[in-house]
């Protein structure tokens, strides 16, 4: 019922969105899950529509961005970043002034102050969802990539508050959490927080691999903590190209910080190792402060540990045991594994009854249970 109702409202009856790859494709369908009657009009590649509206991602497919645009209530912009600022002038000369203009590029500040040249009105609205995948392209688009994810938002001094307010509450009924960041502090901070992270699990995984004389020939010996640190190595430099290239200021004030501290820690170690104890303090201090909600959960969680055999079917005993009980994982890790012994795995749920009573199952099964 409560879907029906919001899809009568339709706060934006048509939707174009240029770019049908991940973000754009997730954002159709995640619009169409709570707005079912909304006309999305996707402009894409012909190949690319074309699977779009297999997969029932768009109603209507256009390659032509000029008739794409054209009696739209909403304009979405999910290209890569140097791709939205060769389309801001194009867009703005062909859609009504009316027409709420969007994006979706992880770079603000170079975006939003084109923008104003172009928008006078007020009707665009930087725009920068922090949820991503491995994957990409349209096959890979899920109505639920959106959920809980933080979307931050860069209005500017021209923006027009009233549609700042619409694109912020539709986007609120996506179940994203909306958060306002002026632009210039969105690129410094997300450089410290995302550009930064990815150039260090690079270095690190070609330090490891290509440039360390021993290490390089026993990559398989790289345990948990290594492929946490590189997991984002394989990420495609083609994603990055603009990214590293337009907000390359304030990348390289995060990575002459990073390097400050990590010869810093060289010359502790040389000089005074205890003096780093006080680092490991801070550290552990701080990335316990992050508020696990950040991981796309509104409230904490309260975890437990469980070590699972390296036998078939266990798995899906200890989650048939909890499902049985009717109590639902909220989060689930693997901690650590030995191969043909097994596993710790991190159970997270909403509450610590929840998390108690979880204990109490798994540890009647035959599990192994820690706090």
């Amino acid at each position: 019922m409560l879907m029906k109702q919001k899809s009568k409202q339709l706060p934006f009856p048509r939707i174009t969105i240029i770019g049908v790859g991940l973000i754009g494709g997730s954002l159709a369908l995640a619009i169409k899950r709570r707005f079912p009657t909304t006309h999305i009009i996707g402009s894409d590649k012909p190949a690319v529509l074309k699977r779009a509206q297999q997969r029932n991602v768009i109603d209507e497919g256009i390659t032509s961005i000029t008739r794409a645009v054209a009696n739209t209530d909403l304009i979405i912009l999910a290209t890569p970043v140097s791709s939205i600022l060769s389309l801001i002038p194009q867009i703005s000369s062909c859609s009504s002034p009316e027409t709420i203009v969007t994006d979706v590029g992880s770079v603000k500040q170079t975006i939003t102050e084109l923008a104003d040249m172009f928008f006078p009105n007020g009707n665009f609205i930087g725009g920068h969802p922090m949820t991503g995948s491995e994957f990409s392209g349209i096959d890979a688009a899920h109505p639920l990539l959106f959920q809980n994810a933080v979307y931050l938002l860069t209005p500017t001094k021209k923006t027009n508050k009233q549609h700042f307010t619409r694109l912020s509450q539709f986007l609120k009924i996506l179940d994203t959490r909306v958060m306002q960041l002026p632009a210039a502090e969105h690129d410094s901070t997300i450089a410290a927080l995302s550009h930064l992270p990815q150039l260090a699990a690079v270095a690190l995984m070609n330090t490891a691999g290509s440039k360390h004389r021993t290490a390089s020939k026993r990559l398989a010996l790289g345990a948990g903590g290594f492929r946490d640190m590189t997991r984002i190595a394989s990420s495609p430099y083609t994603f990055w190209d603009d990214i590293l290239k337009l907000n390359q200021q304030e990348i390289r004030k995060s990575l002459n910080l990073y390097i400050k501290v990590l010869s810093s820690y060289e010359h502790s170690l040389s000089s005074h190792p205890a003096a780093l104890e006080k680092e490991f303090q801070t550290s552990r201090r701080l990335r316990t402060s992050i508020p696990r909600s950040m991981k796309g959960f509104l409230s904490p969680l309260v975890d437990i540990s469980v070590y699972v055999d390296d036998n078939p079917g266990q798995l899906a005993r200890l989650t048939g045991a909890l499902a049985k009980a009717k109590i639902n994982i909220k989060d689930l890790e693997l901690l650590k594994v030995r191969e043909h012994r097994g596993g710790t795995f991190r159970l997270s749920f909403d509450s610590h009854r929840v998390a108690e009573q979880a204990k109490h199952v798994l540890h009647r099964a035959g599990f192994e249970v820690g706090s």
